[in-house]
C-alpha cells in the first residue's frame, strides 16, 4: 500500500487539481502551499517575500542571513524538509512539489509526475489560473524552469527523468478525472 504520494508537475498540467481530488477520495492529508505557510511561521518571514523564493534553487550569488552558512533558498528548503518529514510521521499523505519524493525516499512512496502538451497547459493557465493570454506562455516557461532547477538541485536527478518517477501522467490526453481514477486504482490495488 502506498501511504504517501508525491507530485511533481509542469505548470498548467493540473497536477495540483489531481492531487487535491485524489486526497479527497482517499481521505489522505494534502500538503501543498500549506507547507510554505508553515515554513513562513517557523522562519518568521513574510509569506509574500518567501513565496517568491519557494521551489527555487539557490543562486551562485546569494544572501545569507546573519549566523547562517545557508542561502535563504536553502534555509527554506531545509525547513520544508523538516515539515514534510514531520507530516509523514502519520501515513496517508499527499505532497505537491518541494522534492517530497526525494525527501521521503526511505518510505513507501508513489512518485507521480504530471505533464501535458503546451497548448493544454496554456489553456489551463488562462482558464484556471486566470493568467492573461499574453502572459501565459512566459509564465509557463518561467515556472517550469524554476521547478526544474529546484528539483535538479535537490533531488540529485533530472526533473524530466522517467527513472525517478513511478508514473508519468499526461493530463491533457487522459483528462484530470481519469488521472485521479488511475492513481486511486493503483493505490487501492496495493491495499489488496
Amino acid at each position: 500500500m502506498y501511504e504517501y504520494v508525491t507530485f511533481e508537475r509542469q505548470y498548467g498540467s493540473g497536477g495540483q487539481e489531481i492531487a487535491t481530488k485524489l486526497a479527497k477520495r482517499l481521505g489522505y492529508q494534502l500538503y501543498d502551499r500549506g507547507v510554505l505557510v508553515e515554513t513562513c511561521k517557523r522562519m518568521d518571514v513574510d509569506y509574500a517575500y518567501i513565496s517568491k523564493l519557494d521551489e527555487t534553487a539557490p543562486s551562485k550569488l546569494f544572501f545569507r542571513s546573519p549566523g547562517s552558512t545557508l542561502s535563504l533558498e536553502e534555509q527554506i528548503f531545509e525547513t520544508e524538509k523538516v515539515i514534510i518529514r514531520e507530516a509523514a510521521e502519520k501515513p496517508g499523505c499527499i505532497f505537491v512539489g518541494r522534492c517530497a519524493g526525494e525527501v521521503l525516499k526511505d518510505k513507501k512512496v508513489l512518485r507521480v509526475f504530471v505533464t501535458a502538451e503546451d497548448e493544454y497547459r496554456l489553456e489551463r493557465a488562462v482558464s484556471v489560473e486566470n493568467v492573461s493570454p499574453d502572459d501565459a506562455e512566459g509564465q509557463m516557461r518561467k515556472i517550469d524552469k524554476r521547478r526544474e532547477k529546484f528539483f535538479n538541485a535537490h533531488a540529485g536527478n533530472n526533473w524530466r527523468s522517467p527513472e525517478f518517477f513511478d508514473i508519468i501522467l499526461n493530463s491533457g490526453r487522459l483528462g484530470i478525472d481519469a488521472c485521479v481514477d488511475l492513481l486511486e486504482d493503483i493505490i487501492r490495488d496495493k491495499e489488496a
